[in-house]
């Protein structure tokens, strides 16, 4: 069996104590590719160096709507210089936070709508964040029309705004909370996305998956997100990992 993590943060302090061993028991263990998130322009020089460092390992470049408020002129020209990058394959994470608002909602949206058109000149799809604003995100990619689609990482939303992501060309990616008891309508969305546009990940070191929760989670552990989709879709974990990984490197393009 084989998986791809699309989404991690093993770059996070969490992590400073035995990082390089985190990494090598996730491809012990059959994850074959992890995908580094970037939260902030301090985080990209990092998460070069451990893409460089490991075959299979790569990286987005962006800046979390939490930070959006950090945003200046060079934020732009940092991030479309480290696109060009090799083993940088993404935009983001971006996207809204509505839930928490650690930036102004209007700063959260200029900055959104800068990632799409960075994402549209680099020709690199996007990670996108997203937590009680899909609406407006929704509405924000159609104005903008990114080119190179993306992925909702970490997906929390309704049907309703998944179909709607769907429609855009966007992959929606589950996570461990799959697996919590109390994520019975995240479970059903999982059910009615088609596994053709369906990613796996941890976003660790966050969102550990049952039967781990409570400690930290690990790339590692995305296999426990993909046993849970193969009870959700009735099919074999051997199908959900394949189903996705081929899903991952489609959209990243990726080996």
């Amino acid at each position: 069996m084989t998986f791809i993590d699309s989404h991690a943060h093993v770059i996070l302090e969490a992590f400073n104590n035995d990082r390089d061993n985190v990494i090598q028991q996730a491809f012990s263990n059959g994850i074959t590719h992890i995908v580094q998130s970037c939260d902030n322009l301090d985080e990209i020089e990092k998460n070069l160096v451990l893409t460089k460092k490991y075959e299979n390992l790569y990286s987005s470049v962006g800046i979390h709507p939490h930070e959006a408020k950090l945003w200046d002129d060079v934020s732009k020209i940092t991030i479309i210089k480290y696109s060009n990058e090799k083993k940088v394959i993404a935009i983001g994470e971006t996207g809204l936070d509505f839930y928490y608002n650690y930036s102004p909602k209007d700063t959260q949206v200029k900055v959104f709508r800068e990632h799409i058109k960075i994402a549209k000149e680099v020709s690199l799809p996007l990670i996108i964040h997203c937590r009680d604003g899909f609406k407006e995100a929704i509405e924000i990619i159609k104005e903008e029309n990114p080119e190179h689609g993306g992925v909702f990482h970490c997906f929390t939303g309704d049907m309703e705004s998944a179909i709607e992501a769907l429609k855009l060309n966007f992959y929606i990616s589950f996570s461990g909370i799959i697996t919590f008891k109390n994520s019975e309508v995240l479970r059903g969305v999982a059910k009615n996305t088609p596994l053709e546009k369906t990613l796996i990940e941890t976003d660790c070191p966050f969102l550990t998956p049952v039967p781990h929760r409570g400690k930290r989670n690990e790339p590692k552990y995305v296999t426990f997100v993909a046993e849970e989709l193969a009870k959700i879709h009735n099919v074999s974990v051997e199908e959900i990992g394949k189903i996705t990984s081929e899903n991952a490197k489609r959209l990243f393009r990726i080996n």
